[in-house]
């Protein structure tokens, strides 16, 4: 039986069909003592480690199922607490792409929009305040958010091709690209492009406005440009976000499969402070919206209280047909239909889904957390949830009873 010899990137030794998992060990010492493993069977092709502060996790290639690979693991004593797949189904929670030309912002200042000019009166946003967009990546060239990326000083001021902040990443300037694991979150795909612009576009004379004037937006690419994810790749840019200190994260993306390891970085994010926004989901293959309730939408599924889970609702003030709902597990409704925002290609496109709702909660817990400095996730999630335009429309399908309105948040 061939061997595989440990050492950081383990080595391929086999050609038999190889499945990725993810696996969380029990400590950090047991990763470390892997690179001192004499041998593993052969049904394990490769091994390699995921660098991240929030636990002990490694990447695993083998041929076996998960309850064979966790059984030969711990044959091994290697302190084993959970072993899932890599591959997830996850995708973005957009619905469908309108007209291009439509421009109306309605969600901003519509009858039923967020009501961002009365908040604008008292608050525009802080560049204190950092909102990770853990999304597509974002189109950090596009002149309509440049003024409102995140940048890593040490990085923008050093030297190209250099990891001048010693964090692993070469030239992460506006964020990382987790699904490559490079420091390039460029947006090939454009909805995290758009999630953006929803969250800070830039207000001057052209293009659309941001509800946030003043923000900085951190890039977390955790999908390729075809919208593709894995377990891996939302894990690395949580805790990338996590380590930048942002103070929100906005996650227009999830499915119905359940994740332990993406639940614990969930977690990690909350025992930071952070506010996890996210998307309630998109209904069933037919596009219908369906009770969550009962048949959870992940992430925003997770029980902890650090996360707004977010529908979608229209301009005429009615829930979004596509959008999922419930009367616990969906905090509040949000515009997502018809959302004009900036695009891939420094363009600009209207799209619909709780995806799009999901920025407008995350910019406006940005105001909030301009206003209250000293705000903690649940103060944020309170004030958000507390602030909501009551309606009878949604009164039996959501936590608040109500839509998403800025000033309300503000306590205005």
């Amino acid at each position: 039986m061939n061997k595989v010899f440990l050492s950081g990137l383990f080595l391929m030794t086999s050609l038999a069909y190889s499945k990725s998992y993810f696996v969380k060990f029990k400590s950090f010492d047991t990763l470390r003592s892997l690179s001192r493993t004499a041998s593993l069977s052969s049904d394990i092709h490769s091994l390699r480690t995921v660098d991240t502060d929030m636990a002990p996790f490694a990447v695993v290639e083998s041929s076996l199922s998960e309850a064979e690979l966790k059984s030969q693991l711990e044959q091994f004593d290697l302190g084993v607490s959970y072993v899932e797949s890599n591959e997830i189904d996850y995708t973005f929670v957009d619905y469908k792409p309108v007209d291009e030309k439509y421009s109306t912002q309605w969600g901003l200042v519509g009858d039923f929009g967020i009501r961002s000019e009365t908040a604008w009166t008292s608050q525009k946003g802080s560049r204190d305040v950092i909102v990770a967009v853990v999304d597509s990546g974002i189109d950090y060239l596009h002149p309509d958010l440049k003024k409102n990326l995140w940048t890593n000083e040490a990085e923008a001021n050093g030297k190209e091709g250099v990891d001048d902040d010693g964090n692993g990443i070469v030239d992460d300037i506006y964020g990382m690209n987790a699904f490559a694991n490079t420091g390039d979150p460029m947006d090939g795909n454009g909805h995290g492009t758009h999630c953006a612009g929803v969250i800070g576009a830039v207000h001057n004379s052209e293009g659309v406005a941001g509800v946030m004037a003043n923000v900085r937006m951190m890039a977390v690419k955790i999908f390729s440009d075809a919208g593709r994810t894995t377990v891996e790749a939302i894990v690395r840019g949580i805790d990338y976000a996590i380590k930048n200190e942002a103070r929100v994260m906005s996650n227009s993306w999830g499915g119905t499969q359940a994740s332990e390891a993406i639940s614990d970085a969930v977690k990690a994010a909350g025992d930071a402070g952070i506010l996890f926004v996210a998307a309630a989901g998109n209904g069933n293959m037919f596009g219908w919206g369906y009770d969550t309730d009962s048949k959870k939408v992940y992430p925003a599924g997770y029980d902890f209280d650090h996360i707004v889970a977010v529908g979608s609702h229209t301009s005429a003030g009615k829930r979004s047909t596509f959008s999922n709902f419930g009367k616990l597990s969906v905090d509040l409704f949000a515009p997502g239909s018809d959302v004009y925002s900036t695009y891939k290609g420094q363009s600009y496109k209207s799209l619909s889904g709780t995806s799009m709702a999901t920025p407008h909660v995350s910019g406006v817990a940005g105001l909030v957390a301009s206003e209250y400095g000293g705000a903690d996730a649940l103060e944020l999630k309170n004030r958000i949830l507390e602030g909501v335009r009551k309606m009878d429309t949604f009164s039996n399908n959501s936590v608040s009873g109500g839509i998403l309105d800025a000033p309300g948040s503000l306590g205005l």
